[in-house]
């Protein structure tokens, strides 16, 4: 068993499964949060908040309300998060467009921990960031990364599979606070993480429910494009601001207009 946050944690090396994966890690050179580059040394120590002793994350989640399942082979969402409404998802996707302010954990161990604001690509199905207000600026392209290609919403105090004595990911155990971590997580794609601590513990809640829905919604929708389903009720949900985020029928509520 694990101890103490003295013990330490191996580097994250991807497995020989991923290996032999047909796109390599080498194909994403600009991703700042690529897993192939400068792995965290094998000897940093791990706060004891981010080992995996099973502990619940209800105490910072707070998740009783269960409304439907949320399972898909492709997507995990955040421990508790089962809500994936109309009404979740088109809130959520307001206060993205709106812009939701965080610390992000930059993947270089020299980059600092930055207040970032979360927004909705214009596409409806993308997330990007920019500096807050009175950070350094950049003159590099915004980020785009498409949600329904997310893995998994994962929350600091939940298990790593590649590294399942620990919990979080290697940037999280490396750049977040452990007094932090109750109000942390990452979402997770399959050639980089992004690292996020909330302002606080609801904030964390609100982004890991709606990050979970908005994904898997995401996700079933572009899976039933796939399959060549032309179901008619199948529509867009629409929003404030008239540009609307894809969506599926297949978790829709009965209040829209047809």
């Amino acid at each position: 068993g694990v101890e103490d946050g003295g013990h330490n944690y191996e580097s994250n090396e991807v497995s020989n499964d991923a290996a032999g994966d047909a796109t390599s890690f080498d194909d994403y050179p600009e991703s700042e949060n690529a897993l192939n580059d400068d792995a965290p040394a094998a000897e940093e120590e791990v706060p004891k908040e981010f080992l995996n002793s099973g502990q619940s994350i209800s105490t910072a989640t707070q998740t009783h309300e269960v409304r439907m399942p949320m399972s898909l082979p492709t997507f995990k969402p955040a421990t508790g998060c089962t809500n994936a409404s109309d009404f979740i998802v088109r809130c959520f996707v307001a206060r993205l467009r709106s812009g939701i302010t965080v610390v992000k954990h930059g993947r270089s161990r020299w980059c600092k921990s930055r207040l970032r604001v979360l927004q909705i690509h214009p596409d409806g199905r993308s997330l990007t960031w920019k500096p807050a207000e009175g950070e350094p600026t950049t003159n590099r392209k915004p980020p785009k990364l498409d949600l329904s290609t997310c893995l998994e919403v994962r929350h600091a105090w939940s298990p790593d599979p590649h590294n399942p004595m620990y919990t979080g990911t290697p940037i999280l155990r490396q750049k977040c606070e452990a007094a932090n971590a109750h109000k942390s997580f990452a979402l997770i794609f399959k050639h980089r993480t992004v690292d996020i601590t909330a302002v606080t513990a609801d904030q964390c809640k609100v982004l890991m429910e709606g990050f979970s829905a908005l994904c898997f919604r995401l996700q079933v929708a572009s899976l039933a494009g796939r399959s060549g389903t032309k179901n008619k009720s199948a529509r867009p949900m629409p929003d404030e601001d008239g540009v609307s985020v894809t969506a599926s029928n297949t978790l829709t509520n009965n209040s829209a207009t047809k």
